[in-house]
């Protein structure tokens, strides 16, 4: 499984490529198509991209594609929320990381 493979794998949501490049590259992942090894994903820069998909996941907005709807409550939201925090507190970013990885269009 690649990089790109495994971020989305986080979610069942249809998180758009061009969100996970953006948040591989600010994280500090420069290949999304390496294969996600054992070392890779407990690598600071998988868990901070990782926390940046969670972060994206908290701000998606719900959507019906091929008619599939996909929402998340406020819980959801909130349980999104709070696990990229967590993240980048044990890697003692904390809320210092700021990325801006919303919704950018249909391209998946």
């Amino acid at each position: 499984m690649t990089i790109s493979a495994a971020l989305k794998s986080i979610s069942n949501y249809p998180i758009p490529s061009s969100v996970i490049d953006n948040v591989a590259d600010e994280a500090g992942i420069a290949d999304t198509t390496q294969t996600a090894t054992k070392e890779i994903r407990k690598s600071s820069d998988f868990k901070r991209a990782t926390a940046y998909v969670y972060r994206f996941l908290a701000d998606a907005p719900n959507i019906t594609q091929g008619g599939i709807s996909y929402t998340f409550s406020e819980d959801e939201r909130s349980r999104f929320s709070k696990r990229a925090a967590a993240i980048l507190d044990e890697l003692g970013e904390g809320d210092q990381a700021d990325i801006q990885c919303g919704y950018m269009g249909e391209e998946f």
